[in-house]
């Protein structure tokens, strides 16, 4: 059976008792401690140096970020599963740092970046600063797949690259 003493539920002209405040900012805080914590586990790559990543890289290009598309299937014609959802960016090639590449531009493909390694947040940032000389230049390192008969390229936060701000990741 439920009570309910009313001598603790009295108004008291300020609404919310200031043990309500404390209460839902315990919660919020441990909400957002268990945020990262997921993520951050669910991606992992393990310890290698940008040396290593750079060596590992089958291409590695230097350019800007002209459009990113969010939401790219690739259907699987080997499984019954849901496609993959990627995000794809349209890469203007600069410079051919590390590989081979007969082109200006390319197609490179990522997670979003939610616990499945992907470089959305680089890809967006690159693509707004798409005429900025001081912010838009990055060089990704890059993994060759062949997928349906075609070669697609891909990078995820455990491979090579080389951003404005820090130099290197």
């Amino acid at each position: 059976m439920l009570s309910i003493d009313r001598a603790r539920f009295q108004p008291r002209g300020r609404g919310i008792s200031m043990n309500s405040y404390r209460a839902a900012a315990l919660v919020a805080a441990s909400v957002l401690m268990a945020l990262p914590a997921s993520e951050a586990s669910a991606c992992s790559c393990g310890r290698s140096s940008a040396k290593e990543r750079f060596a590992k890289a089958d291409l590695i290009v230097k350019g800007r970020m002209k459009l990113v598309t969010f939401g790219v299937e690739l259907p699987d014609s080997q499984t019954d599963r849901e496609p993959p959802r990627l995000t794809r960016g349209d890469f203007e090639i600069d410079k051919v740092v590390k590989g081979t590449f007969k082109g200006k531009t390319l197609s490179v493909y990522t997670g979003a970046g939610m616990g499945d390694c992907g470089r959305l947040g680089e890809f967006l940032s690159a693509a707004f600063y798409y005429h900025s000389d001081k912010f838009a230049v990055y060089e990704f390192g890059l993994s060759k797949a062949e997928f349906a008969g075609q070669t697609l390229y891909f990078t995820s936060i455990c491979d090579y690259a080389k951003g404005p701000k820090d130099g290197q990741e």
